[in-house]
């Protein structure tokens, strides 16, 4: 990418192209001194040309056609720089928000700015600046901010979700406090249910906060993985011993399938620890959706170069307009049907709990990733899930 000399700014260069032209009306005084200022000035300004598409300018003359695009432009445009010359801005880009801003620039002879949709359907935003020149003309100045909004959109979803996921169990504890202050307390069962439920909350809050540390240190890349080779078929018999309790207090059977026959045995290249975390957040998914006295299998593949863990229920399934977003942190199908669900569960041996923050499928994804492997799933409305887990085999 090419960079603009230090000190340099588009304003810059605009006024270096102003003063150029004004010095052409002026004899030189030493001709064998060159252009030195002129030749600099266009030298910088070209660079700036060739900026990546992240920065992109575009001259306009005082038509509003375009004089000079670079390649950044051009790949926007998915046009040749010689194809957008002489083009107007609706017929380069498509865009009738750019053009009113040009006219505007033009019409009063100030800078202008905004933001606007371009790229094919509107795929991306940009921040931009229209400077007018001295012949009429105008600098364009677009700058790549689709990155930025994203996580724009992506911190104020999280704020909406956590906030969603605190203020439930807060509400219920602050009416559950209220009602014991009337006088509750005084009747020891009622007493001991508030408590329970109490303390229900209580493991909900604190494993949304577990789950947001574990995440949050995953997606910094501060996770450190102790890889080893891992038995595929023991790793998923000692997830079956550790939700089984959870399982049958829901009256649903867990069942390992056969191991694949195979003439060599094949082993998965895994952080023991890590595969068990994310196993159990696809078995614990399944079960709190599987139907009381369903099954949910877990199994396993081999593959080209990798090993897949699979989960599959017979339970509700998920509509194939949320399978795409499924993985994604705080994303529910049906919040009231969880919550619901979520209001009966409790703590179970082992520090096992059937709560969920919505977090558990997100946290696989960057397990998965976290290995160099992926995450994926099926399923059918009515008829069940298959959730897979697929990590590099152990060479």
């Amino acid at each position: 990418m090419a960079h603009l000399p230090r000190g340099l700014s588009p304003r810059s260069l605009l006024r270096g192209r102003r003063e150029a032209s004004a010095s052409e009306a002026t004899p030189r005084r030493d001709p064998a001194a060159g252009d030195e200022p002129e030749v600099a000035s266009r030298a910088a300004f070209e660079a700036y040309l060739s900026l990546t598409v992240e920065d992109v300018p575009i001259v306009l003359d005082d038509r509003l056609r375009i004089v000079r695009a670079g390649a950044g432009a051009a790949r926007l445009a998915q046009r040749t720089t010689a194809e957008l010359t002489g083009m107007t801005l609706i017929a380069a880009f498509g865009s009738v928000a750019l053009d009113a801003l040009g006219r505007e620039a033009r019409e009063h002879g100030q800078p202008v700015s905004g933001e606007i949709q371009l790229g094919q359907l509107g795929s991306r935003t940009f921040r931009v600046e229209l400077l007018p020149t001295h012949v009429g003309g105008l600098l364009i100045l677009l700058h790549d901010v689709t990155a930025m909004r994203r996580m724009e959109r992506i911190r104020r979803d999280f704020v909406a979700n956590i906030s969603h996921e605190l203020r439930t169990p807060l509400s219920s504890i602050k009416l559950i406090a209220e009602t014991l202050s009337s006088g509750a307390v005084e009747d020891e069962v009622t007493a001991r249910d508030f408590a329970e439920q109490i303390q229900r909350e209580v493991d909900h809050l604190a494993q949304l906060v577990d789950e947001l540390l574990e995440l949050s240190m995953i997606e910094s890349g501060e996770l450190k993985l102790a890889v080893e080779p891992v038995d595929p078929q023991r790793a998923l018999e000692a997830v079956r011993d550790r939700m089984r309790a959870v399982a049958e207090r829901r009256r649903i059977s867990l069942r390992i399938l056969p191991a694949p026959a195979l003439e060599v045995e094949q082993y998965a290249a895994a952080d023991p620890s890590r595969l068990s975390q994310a196993l159990v957040n696809l078995v614990h998914n399944a079960i709190k959706f599987s139907r009381p006295g369903g099954e949910v299998r877990l199994e396993w593949q081999p593959r080209p170069g990798a090993v897949r863990f699979v989960v599959a229920d017979d339970g509700v399934g998920i509509p194939a307009s949320h399978l795409p977003r499924i993985f994604e942190r705080f994303y529910k199908v049906d919040r009231s049907r969880i919550r619901e669900e979520e209001a009966e569960s409790e703590p179970q041996p082992g520090g096992v709990r059937t709560g969920s923050a919505g977090l558990g499928l997100a946290i696989v994804r960057h397990l998965a990733e976290a290995h160099g492997g992926a995450a994926g799933a099926e399923s059918e409305e009515g008829i069940g899930s298959r959730f897979w887990l697929e990590l590099p085999a152990s060479s």
